[in-house]
């Protein structure tokens, strides 16, 4: 809703921000699957892409003339420097003063934003995804155990999924994923609690 607003006021640029695995990603998609309200034409790209020198002069405005959308979706923005923003901003501007530009990243974002001026008073929109709580994890994740019984045990579950991944609904959907594998596989036994710390350690060991 925060989104459809911005993309209402003509030539806004509008910030997306949350820590890595909250869900940024799935936001941007799911616009620029389904669209904006009077904007037929919306462009997700990630910043690797708008950097890449293979990528149709995306980072130089030179392919705005023949695309035009009418919103540009940046993803990873956070990997920019302050400079690259202002003159990824004041080029496509150039070109097409309306378009709507939507940079999504990780919390460095606003501190870029901040410290530059000609970012900051630019920005109409500031969007802060928060992590879940613990009754959003519930409803992401009841689904993911359809065999385990509902009551105490099942809440166990979801409760140390949900303080494990810290409310990150990316986290949690990869340690529910494998629980439920484990679940399928060894069906005589229900899950536990430890089952959940168990899998967490053991990726942690991988991610190390």
């Amino acid at each position: 809703a925060k989104l459809a607003y911005a993309a209402e006021q003509s030539g806004a640029l509008a910030l997306l921000c949350g820590p890595a695995g909250v869900g940024k990603t799935t936001v941007l998609r799911h616009v620029a699957a389904t669209g904006l309200p009077g904007l037929p034409s919306i462009r997700l790209s990630t910043w690797a892409d708008l950097i890449n020198p293979d990528a149709s002069g995306l980072h130089d405005g030179s392919c705005c003339d023949q695309a035009s959308p009418d919103v540009l979706l940046v993803d990873n923005a956070h990997r920019a420097t302050a400079a690259d923003l202002v003159g990824l901003v004041e080029r496509w501007r150039s070109r097409h003063a309306a378009i709507v530009i939507v940079l999504a990243g990780e919390g460095r974002l606003l501190s870029l934003a901040a410290g530059d001026a000609r970012l900051e008073q630019s920005v109409r929109l500031r969007i802060t995804v928060p992590p879940f709580s613990l009754a959003e994890s519930h409803r992401l994740l009841a689904s993911r155990f359809p065999g385990a019984a509902a009551g105490e045990d099942h809440d166990a579950l979801i409760r140390t999924i949900h303080e494990i991944a810290g409310g990150l609904p990316t986290l949690a959907l990869r340690v529910a994923d494998i629980a439920a594998m484990l679940a399928d596989s060894e069906p005589q036994r229900g899950l536990v609690p430890d089952d959940i710390e168990t899998i967490h350690r053991r990726l942690c060991l991988r991610a190390a």
